[in-house]
Order: structure tokens, then C-alpha cells, then sequence
């Protein structure tokens, strides 16, 4: 066993909330202060605070950047113990939530609630963490059912079921019905009439509303994604849609059939659907959710137009494409895509500049060595300790002095004890073990070359964007000519065979 009062245990916080943190019975601040209690109960003064990840979005998934940071910082074992207030922050998922359990073991990280009995320390702190998850997953499915029962009654009765109030309505307090907003009204019928005509695009309307002084309900200027949902929103012409069906509403429509389905005619034939252009080619980009703008430091997507006839990807500014508040310039994708990946060729190939990698990465690893060695030496004492109480046993009992029954069960127990410090000592020894990388040599890289070229050149657009993801942490566009880009070579603790790390 570990003394903590000599080595103090170095904490973590991971704290998460779904909505306005007014309206949560523990917020985002009330968790952080139960979480320092329970410290401070549980150590005195003898712990040390890493940091707190916090995220205030749904349990659901796990596309969390506060989430994403502490398994980042786990891996690189910046610290050994993560608290959360109860399980449930982690994920509602039970299937996430062991994957993240086992990732956290791996990386030596027990994991406790300070509402819930148990901690990952252990077999049976794990099983009743399986069972926490398993209660929390059927009661946010129970309450989503409810909830979707709910929406669906109303939206058959053809009353608004929730949510952004539509742009050219208000919502009736009373009757919890939509009711028409003159004034915006008149700006959302010269929407969809100058969008059937079909002389002006999305982008078109945007320009000549904004420069009239229009702004939408956010006091914001008008911007082509907003535009474009609007173009498609069947509530328009007085329908709701729950689930892509449509129902009959009991509000006023804005604009008439015909020119709903005129615009929308138009929309197809300009290829505007935004929502299958989207995910399609953030599909085909391989740096999407790395690459921003170095202006205006937004996003950049995948998007795509055609130039006499031939198809032409590119990267776009979100705040240029969808807000016109930014001038960064089109960039075009393989262009962009191949320079990188020449880059990371040329890397790989640079014995020099690989074999500083190595260095760096073999001086890293090698601090841990020391704290290892203390562990190991730790358990072969208790090791030893225990085998003599196992020796005194048997003197006692060869001596006449203890009955046989009870021999065999102080010895029973002393063997399942150091049964458990020899599992221990094994796995700090193959820990050890995986503190020293290979030597760097030329046929080595010749094949980390080889590899990557072949995921590159015959790999599925998913497989070739999760390398680039591993091996590139950012990319920031200033214009066509200036690209920087940021790489970040993986952990080589955990990858320890590069080559099956490429091909994987």
C-alpha cells in the first residue's frame, strides 16, 4: 500500500453541467466546493489540486473539450486520482463510461465519486461503478422517452413544441402558440421571394439585408446558414415538423405554398443543401477540427464549388461562410492536404531531427524510472513481510503451539496477499520495461515512411484523417501563402511499435 501522507496524492476535477448553470441543483462552483471538501476531509492538507476540467454540455457523447483535456493530460500522467461528484458527469453511457474507466487504469488513474460508494481501485469498486452507469443510462433513456411522448402529442395537436422561437414570430405566454411578428414578418417573406426569382443566392440576400441595417434576433448581421434553415423551415407556410413529419399548425403561415416550394426548387437546383454538403465533405477533408482561421481564429471547413465543370474542395472560414464578419480567402483542400503530408514525409525521413525526438522522449521517460524502482522496492519489502509471517506460521505449527485449522487459514489469506503485491510487482516491472524505446535507426524510419505513404495513398478518408489528427494538433491559416502548422508527435510510452501504430 501506497503512503499517502508521504507521497500526497495529486487530484483532478472533473466537474459538468448540461444547461444554465442557474438552473442546476449543484453547479458548476457548488461541485468544485464539494469535490475540495471531501479532499480536505480525506487528506488534511496533504493533496495537490492538478486542475479542474469542466464542460457544460450533455452526458450523452463525448465530444467534450473539458473531457477531452483530462484524458489528454491522464495519458501523460499528470496526475493519479480523478474526482467527480457523481458518476453521471463522466457519461450516461455505460458503454463510454467503461471504455474511459479502462483508459484511465491503463494510465495508473483511480477514479472516485465523493456521493457514490466506490472507486476504481478495486474489482468491487468497479462493479458497482458498472451498476451506477447502468441506473443513470435508463434514467436519462426514461426521461428522453418522456420528454419525445411529450413533443410528439403536441406537435400532432399542431402547437409549437419548443425551442428557438422562429424568426417572424413570438411565442403567446398563454397559449404557448406562435403569433406573427409584423416586422419580421416582412423581412422573411422578401427572403423567400427574392430567393424563388432565383436571381439571388443565400450569400446574395445576406449582403443587401445587412447593408440595408437588418439585423437577426441576436442583433447580429444575417449570415448564410441562418438563411438558407430559414429557406427550408416548413413552419413558414404554417406547418411543425417533429421527427420529419409534418403536422398542421395552428399559427398563421408567412408565406404561401407555392413560393415555399418555389424557393425550395431553386435551393436543389443550386445545390444549397447545406446539411448534406456539410457532413460530406467533413467527411473527404482530412483536416477539418484542426485547421482555423488565423484572422478571425474560427473554424475552417471542408466546402466545395465547381470551375467549368471540374468539382474543386476547399477550406472555408466558418464566420466568412456563415456570419460574412471575416475576409479570409478560399483554400484549396489538396493543396493544402499534400503540402502537410510532405511535411510529415520529410519529418520522418530527417535521421537527425528523429533521433532529438528519441532523445527528448527517452529523457522524459526515463525520469519515471526512479518513481517505479521506489514501488517495486516497496512491494518486495511488504513481499518479504509477509512470506516471514507465512514462515512463523509454520514454525508455530510444526512447534505444537497452533492448531492446524487455524494455520491454514492465516496462511491462506498471506498467500492471496502476496499473490496480489507479485500481480503488482509485475505490472510495475512492465511499466519499467516500456520506459526505454527501441533505438532510432534508418531501416526504421525508411518503414515508419513506408507505412505512412501507404495509409496515405490507399487508405479510406477516415482512416487517413485519424493519422493526420494523431501527428497534427493545428493548423492556422493566414491567407493562401502562409500556412503554420503545429505537429505533435504521439505518446511513444504508449505507442512502443510505430509501424503497427500507422498501420492500425
Amino acid at each position: 500500500m501506497r503512503d499517502e501522507k508521504r507521497e500526497p496524492p495529486r487530484i483532478a476535477f472533473y466537474t459538468r453541467i448540461s444547461t444554465d448553470e442557474d438552473h442546476q441543483k449543484y453547479s458548476l462552483g457548488a461541485q468544485k466546493e464539494r469535490l475540495e471538501a471531501f479532499c480536505k476531509a480525506q487528506w488534511d492538507d496533504e493533496w495537490q489540486l492538478h486542475k479542474v476540467y469542466r464542460d457544460t454540455e450533455s452526458g450523452t457523447h463525448m465530444n467534450r473539450p473539458g473531457l477531452e483535456e483530462m484524458l489528454y493530460d491522464a495519458e501523460a500522467r499528470a496526475f493519479n486520482t480523478l474526482l467527480v461528484f457523481r458518476v453521471d458527469r463522466l457519461s450516461r453511457k455505460v458503454r463510454e463510461l467503461a471504455q474511459m474507466v479502462d483508459e484511465l487504469t491503463k494510465n495508473g488513474v483511480t477514479l472516485k465519486s465523493i456521493t457514490e460508494p466506490f472507486d476504481t481501485a478495486n474489482a468491487a469498486g468497479k462493479m458497482m461503478l458498472q451498476m451506477l452507469g447502468v441506473f443513470a443510462e435508463f434514467e436519462h433513456a426514461t426521461i428522453v422517452e418522456r420528454t419525445k411522448v411529450g413533443m410528439e402529442k403536441k406537435a400532432k395537436g399542431g402547437n409549437f413544441v419548443g425551442g428557438n422561437v422562429p424568426y417572424g414570430y413570438l411565442l403567446d405566454q398563454e397559449k404557448k402558440g406562435l403569433v406573427v411578428h409584423e416586422e419580421e414578418a416582412l423581412i422573411v417573406r422578401k427572403m423567400f421571394k427574392m430567393y424563388a426569382l432565383g436571381k439571388e443566392g443565400a450569400s446574395a440576400i445576406c449582403n443587401e439585408l445587412n447593408e440595408a441595417g437588418h439585423r437577426n434576433r441576436n442583433g447580429r448581421k444575417w449570415g448564410r446558414r441562418v438563411v438558407l434553415y430559414m429557406l427550408k423551415n416548413p413552419v413558414y407556410v404554417g406547418k411543425i415538423r417533429w421527427r420529419e413529419v409534418l403536422y398542421e399548425g395552428q399559427h398563421d403561415p408567412l408565406v404561401s405554398e407555392v413560393l415555399f416550394q418555389k424557393a425550395n426548387e431553386v435551393l436543389q437546383e443550386r445545390h444549397e443543401d447545406l446539411k448534406g454538403r456539410q457532413w460530406h465533405n467533413g467527411d473527404e477533408r482530412l483536416l477539418t477540427g484542426i485547421i482555423k482561421c488565423a484572422r478571425c481564429k474560427s473554424h475552417m471547413f471542408g466546402g466545395g464549388g465547381y470551375k467549368k465543370g471540374v468539382h474543386v474542395p476547399y477550406y472555408v472560414c466558418s464566420k466568412r461562410f456563415n456570419d460574412h464578419e471575416c475576409e479570409q480567402v478560399y483554400v484549396r483542400a489538396e493543396i493544402l492536404e499534400a503540402a502537410v503530408t510532405e511535411d510529415i514525409k520529410a519529418m520522418f525521413r530527417d535521421e537527425q531531427f528523429m533521433a532529438r525526438i528519441w532523445a527528448e522522449a527517452n529523457k522524459r521517460l526515463g525520469t519515471e524510472k526512479p518513481v517505479l524502482e521506489k514501488e517495486i522496492g516497496k512491494i518486495e519489502a511488504q513481499a518479504a513481510k509477509t512470506q516471514a509471517a507465512m514462515d512463523r506460521y509454520f514454525e508455530a505449527f510444526e512447534a505444537g503451539t497452533l492448531q492446524a485449522e487455524l494455520c491454514n487459514e492465516k496462511v491462506r489469506d498471506l498467500r492471496a496477499r502476496l499473490e496480489e503485491l507479485e500481480a503488482e510487482k509485475r505490472d510495475l516491472e512492465a511499466r519499467r520495461e516500456r520506459l526505454e524505446l527501441p533505438a532510432v535507426d534508418r531501416d526504421m524510419l525508411a518503414s515508419l515512411v513506408e507505412n505512412f505513404e501507404r495509409v496515405m495513398a490507399e487508405g479510406p478518408p477516415p482512416q487517413k484523417k485519424h493519422l493526420l489528427h494523431r501527428l497534427v494538433k493545428k493548423v492556422l491559416v493566414q491567407d493562401r501563402r502562409t500556412v503554420e502548422v503545429w505537429y505533435g508527435l504521439p505518446n511513444p510510452q504508449r505507442f512502443e511499435d510505430w509501424n503497427k501504430w500507422l498501420l492500425g
